[in-house]
């Protein structure tokens, strides 16, 4: 969980059944996010509860859970009677309803439970299922939780961490960045390094035995080698070496002279044609670099430009019309308020007019009151005047002075009621506007909340239109990569398929040269074209082929394998001698010439053994042809004997022991004759060349058509690229972008009218109150009234019993008649007084209403003025944008048709490219067409050349022939044999073979069989080393990734400790130190502070209450780094004094707003920094008591605890 982060995991409860002071019982402890402070007297089982914690979460040592035994839990019972329970049980309640959940488990909320007995059993429960307890660790470490990491700080902890030494705060480093994981690497990898170094040490003893061996054995065996190569030395030099044969006449000579002459004057005009055809291919690699360099200018630069523009002008008019449309919206509102006003106005003035008329009756009907009220009084007037004149005047004056008391009462009380119905009316009107605000207040809360759920809807779907931006911007890169791929593409394209047509076209070339060769060699002599031809036809059975048909070779060995071989190419390879006999007797009965034969059955072929790691030497010339294996002694016997070197200085090197010939045809011989100079048939073979990837050739093909296939699937895939990059995801993207600001446009209206209402809550919530002590002050005032008024009830009550006391008396008098019309004069004078009193209140109240409606009236007309006055301000704004938007229209549609006309030159272009590609590819066709006649020709040349020098070569071979025999002929350069040279040699042979030592025969199947032993152990030492060296590089590895990982988690703490320790002592420093910076482990990290500007010392030399706040700042910072969702601190500030308690009272509380915190403490500044506080208390039966608590209440407990002293606290 990173820093400043919502908590998401937190404790919801805490449930104790059976556990440690709490008795046997189930107590539930209800906790919250924030700051919780557990107080509470000593002694009363506050600790209990991190004890509880730490049980749950599966600690297994007794002692940190402050028992002797993990039984130790269980409630023992007391002296009070309270009996000792047969286990404990602990359940966390962690809050999990966050999503996505950060436990992985589908419940809002986990229940984690752990249940221990008598005997020390324990089991636990995940959500009531059973399960172990290291799933329960690896549960809670999935959110942060450890049973011994520094979420939970016991009591005292924090004395051990100051007083711990350099090299145990390092170790505590080291568990946090979890070193001991690499050690156990480490250790592993050191465990195998030694096994290799004891496998390599037993490697290298093998190895230099067998070394040994193998010396010994490559003396023997060259020994051997030498022995046999000497045998079969003598064997052929004791036989004559003479091989000739005649082909071809001198008649032929002139002949073959006139046609290469003819030839190689086509050979010249061809060559003018061909000049002709590449200048032409040239000109159409021009136009073709010119077209498409048209379409990429048109792709990538205009193209390109012309999209930027049509996306800015895009995005453009979506700001214009959106701006259009918010002032449409605004505009609209205004009208609908004035709709609604003048709709208001309307029903205010029909409701004028009735309270107007009704105001005029009421008037009417108070003054007929008033009228008849003066009439009765006049006749009450001469009734009392009667009255008066009789004898009973004394009586009569009380009576008048009871009744003139009764009327000035009745008009109190009438005055009183008046007064009532006035207040009551008020009480009305004011209750009425509580209501009617109450009412609005419901009206612009529920706006509130449409507004609100406007805005949270809009925020939603700005946050999909800007995802949806996002991938639409992806895709748009990715298309824009993939052209740019898909344009490499074309061009990788067009270079393969160059490259096939070349390669395909050499393999074509190279093979219908071998065919020529192999036509060449049979119509050079008429006796090979017989025999061949019988071969063809199946006459003589047994007849395989000429040496040059039968093997192959490589170009760059040509020449030198043709002055090996010499005429020798031309002789004929047969099944045995009989087959020779048959080959022989067929063209002596067609007298075809001469012919030479080599019957696989009788030959017996010289091979030479040499070392063939000199330098200079590329190898024996029978091993750098290639042939069937049943002709290998033919073939050995043609290049047995040869070997091919680079150059003369090499041959000469090597010695005259063996014939050499070089790459450029020079001969050295071992009689110590060399041959060499210009060599005329440089450029020819008469051996049929090893044609490269020859059976490539069919994959080749395929490849080019695939090639060509492809290439015009690029050009469309291309074409499709484009339209849906410009035509599809560019207009939506800006559709999207369009729609996203328009949106961002109505969340800023939305933000006003929020704020317009909740200035308009807040004004009728002060409207409310005000109100609200105007209704209190009436109430007031009518129960004072109502009080008067019974007062008043009162002492008529009492004047009316006087009154008819005096009555009484009066009747006895006569005038009882004229009282009795006094009385009901006076009733109807009350009547009508009543009467008149409600039309007062009745006209007050219209009155009253008449005024309200005129000042609203008024309040409408105000605002129906200021909303007409806008209104032509609006529509003169939108006139104005609508033009700015049909002006961005037009350009945009302009950018669109230019865009359009740039896709119509992209593809003309396109077009012309494949319409020089198709014209540029039928020249070239010609082209090889006419190099392919070209070659024929040259080979044509070639053959008749070869046939030339065949001839002349034929005519010495019989001249030497003749002098050998005593005829007029000699042998071939290269076929010149000396009989006192040989006999010399084979004197040198024999003498050398007698001196060599006893022969070991099986030295050489001994030697490689110790070379594939030597070979092996070689190879089993590399890779022992080669595992030597990855595990050591892996232990270096390990070691740098321990350092790394170290000062990852030092340096980290590191910056921490120092802001923190800044936090607690504002004008102190702090640091961490290594002692052995180049090497952390070899040393101990020191701590460093000076608490309020102090000289810096180390944290063991502080006082008392620095070693704790410097530890605290250290723990604090431990936890930032690696952070858990709830921490239980334990008295951390016990030996703090009040200011550091403030400080770090202030500092905890600023940490809880992103985790949830849980201190047990008896300082009064941290137990006021709470937000929720428990109190925790022995009662009478010595069991512990939870209790949720005010800070009056707890401060009282803390009052009467004894807390240590500031000069307890403090070391001085």
């Amino acid at each position: 969980m990173v820093a400043g982060e919502e908590t998401l995991v937190h404790i919801n409860r805490l449930i104790l059944e059976n556990f440690k002071s709490y008795g046997r019982r189930k107590i539930t402890l209800n906790l919250t996010k924030g700051l919780t402070v557990i107080s509470g007297p000593n002694g009363c089982g506050k600790s209990n509860i991190s004890d509880a914690i730490q049980f749950v979460i599966g600690q297994l040592r007794s002692k940190t859970i402050r028992s002797e035994k993990l039984a130790g839990v269980i409630f023992s019972g007391t002296k009070e009677g309270h009996k000792t329970a047969p286990h404990a049980k602990v359940t966390l309640v962690l809050d999990n309803s966050k999503e996505p959940k950060e436990i992985p488990i589908a419940t809002d909320e986990v229940h984690i439970s752990r249940k221990v007995y008598q005997d020390g059993r324990s089991e636990y429960l995940l959500n009531g299922s059973r399960i172990t307890r290291g799933e329960i660790i690896d549960t809670l470490a999935i959110c942060g939780i450890s049973i011994d990491g520094y979420n939970v700080i016991r009591q005292g902890e924090i004395a051990n961490f100051a007083s711990m030494s350099s090299l145990q705060i390092r170790n505590l480093f080291e568990e946090i960045a979890g070193i001991a994981a690499y050690d156990e690497k480490r250790d592993k990898a050191q465990k195998n390094l030694d096994d290799a170094r004891t496998k390599l040490r037993i490697a290298t003893v093998r190895l230099e035995e067998s070394m040994k061996n193998l010396v010994r054995l490559e003396k023997e065996k060259e020994d051997a080698l030498r022995y046999q190569e000497l045998k079969v030395r003598i064997k052929n030099t004791e036989a004559k070496l003479i091989h000739a044969r005649i082909r071809e006449m001198k008649e032929r000579i002139t002949e073959n002279e006139t046609s290469i002459s003819n030839l190689k004057a086509v050979q010249t005009q061809a060559e003018t044609t061909i000049e002709n055809i590449e200048t032409g291919i040239k000109s159409y690699d021009a136009s073709l670099d010119e077209a498409k360099s048209k379409v990429k200018d048109a792709t990538t630069q205009s193209f390109n430009t012309l999209s930027k523009e049509i996306e800015e002008l895009t995005k453009d008019l979506s700001e214009e019309s959106a701006q259009k449309k918010q002032i449409s919206i605004e505009l609209d509102a205004l009208k609908l308020r004035k709709d609604t006003m003048e709709n208001q106005l309307e029903k205010i003035f029909e409701e004028n007019s009735e309270l107007e008329t009704y105001t005029t009756s009421t008037k009417d009907q108070l003054d007929g009151a008033d009228d008849t009220l003066q009439k009765i009084q006049e006749e009450l007037d001469l009734k009392r005047k009667a009255l008066e004149s009789s004898k009973s005047s004394e009586i009569m004056d009380q009576l008048e002075e009871i009744r003139s008391n009764s009327t000035e009462m009745n008009k109190r009380k009438a005055e009183y009621e008046s007064q009532l119905a006035i207040y009551n009316n008020n009480l009305n009107i004011t209750n009425s506007k509580i209501d009617e605000k109450e009412k609005r207040v419901v009206e612009v809360a529920g706006i509130l909340a449409t507004f609100l759920s406007r805005k949270a809807k809009y925020l939603e779907e700005i946050s999909e239109d800007e995802k949806l931006a996002r991938n639409l911007e992806v895709k748009v890169g990715e298309l824009r990569e993939e052209l740019e791929t898909v344009e490499k593409e074309i061009d990788d394209n067009e270079l393969n398929l160059r490259e096939a047509a070349l390669n395909i076209k050499r393999i074509q070339t190279e093979i219908s040269t071998t065919k020529k060769i192999m036509e060449e060699v049979a119509s050079r002599d008429r006796g090979i074209k017989l025999i061949l031809k019988a071969r063809d036809e199946k006459k003589i059975n047994g007849i395989h082929g000429t040496v040059g048909e039968l093997c192959k070779t490589h170009p760059k060995y040509s020449v030198a394998l043709n002055v090996t071989a010499g005429n020798r190419t031309d002789y004929i390879v047969v099944e045995d001698d009989e087959v020779a006999a048959k080959c022989l007797l067929l063209v002596k009965n067609t007298k075809a010439g001469r012919i030479n034969l080599l019957p696989l059955n009788k030959i017996k072929p010289l091979i030479i053994n040499v070392d063939l790691k000199e330098k200079g030497i590329i190898g024996r010339a029978i091993d750098l042809v290639e042939f069937d294996k049943k002709y290998q002694k033919a073939i050995e016997f043609v290049f047995g004997q040869t070997l091919i070197v680079k150059n003369l200085d090499a041959a000469r090197k090597i010695g005259f022991n063996y014939r050499s010939v070089t790459l450029e045809g020079d001969v050295v011989n071992p009689s110590g004759l060399m041959t060499g100079g210009f060599y005329k048939g440089k450029e020819k073979t008469r051996i049929s060349l090893i044609v490269e990837d020859e059976a490539q050739l069919p994959a080749l093909e395929e490849t080019f058509v695939n090639l060509q296939d492809e290439r015009k699937r690029l050009l469309e895939y291309r074409t499709e690229i484009t339209k849906e990059l410009n035509e599809e995801l560019l207009q939506q993207l800006n559709d999207v972008i369009r729609n996203r600001d328009l949106k961002q446009r109505e969340i800023m209206i939305t933000e006003e009218e929020i704020e317009n209402r909740s200035k308009e809550n807040l004004k009728i919530q002060t409207d409310l109150e005000e109100l609200t002590k105007e209704y209190e002050d009436i109430e007031v005032k009518i129960e004072e009234l109502l009080k008067a008024r019974k007062d008043v009830g009162m002492t008529l009550d009492t004047l009316l019993g006087g009154e008819m006391k005096l009555k009484e008396e009066l009747a006895v008098t006569g005038v009882q008649g004229i009282l009795g019309e006094i009385k009901t004069k006076e009733s109807q004078q009350q009547e009508i007084g009543e009467i008149i009193t409600n039309l007062k209140m009745e006209h007050f109240k219209i009155t009253t209403n008449l005024e309200k409606n005129l000042v609203l009236v008024k309040n409408l007309k105000d605002q129906i003025e200021g909303i007409e006055n806008q209104e032509p301000d609006k529509e003169k704004e939108i006139n104005g944008i609508q033009v700015v938007i049909d002006g961005l229209t037009k350009n945009l549609e302009d950018k669109k048709i230019k865009r359009d006309g740039l896709f119509q030159l992209i593809e003309h272009s396109q077009n012309e490219q494949e319409r020089i590609e198709r014209e540029q590819r039928k020249l070239r066709e010609q082209l090889e067409e006419e190099r392919k006649q070209q070659t024929q020709n040259l080979l044509l040349i070639d053959r008749l050349v070869n046939e030339k020098i065949n001839t002349d070569k034929q005519i010495t071979e019989l001249e030497e022939l003749a002098v050998e025999r005593d005829l007029p002929y000699i042998f071939a350069e290269d076929e010149v044999i000396d009989i006192d040279v040989l006999k010399e040699v084979m004197i040198g042979l024999k003498a050398e073979l007698e001196s060599l030592p006893e022969i070991n025969m099986k030295a050489v199947s001994q030697f490689e069989e110790e070379q594939e032993l030597n070979n092996e152990l070689f190879g089993k030492r590399k890779l022992v080393e080669k595992d030597f060296e990855a595990i050591n590089k892996a232990i270096n590895d390990i070691e740098s990734e321990k350092r790394e990982k170290f000062m990852v988690v030092f340096n980290n703490i590191s910056k921490d400790f120092n802001r923190i320790f800044g936090i607690l002592s504002p004008d102190g420093k702090a640091r961490l130190e290594l002692e052995d910076l180049d090497d952390p482990f070899s040393g101990g990290i020191n701590i460093w502070a000076n608490p309020g500007g102090k000289k810096i010392v180390s944290m063991l030399s502080l006082s008392g209450g620095e070693k704790s706040l410097t530890a605290l700042a250290m723990i604090f910072a431990i936890q930032r780094y690696k952070p858990a969702p709830f921490y239980i601190f334990d008295e951390i500030d016990a030996f703090l004094d009040i200011n550091n308690v403030y400080k770090v009272a202030t500092l905890v509380r600023e940490m809880s707003k992103d985790t949830q915190i849980v201190i047990i403490s008896l300082r009064a500044p941290m137990i006021a920094a709470a937000e929720k506080i428990f109190g925790v208390t022995a009662g009478e039966d010595r069991l512990s008591q939870i209790v949720s608590v005010s800070i009056d209440e707890i401060m009282k407990i803390v009052e009467k605890t004894d807390l240590p002293s500031e000069a307890e606290v403090y070391d001085y």
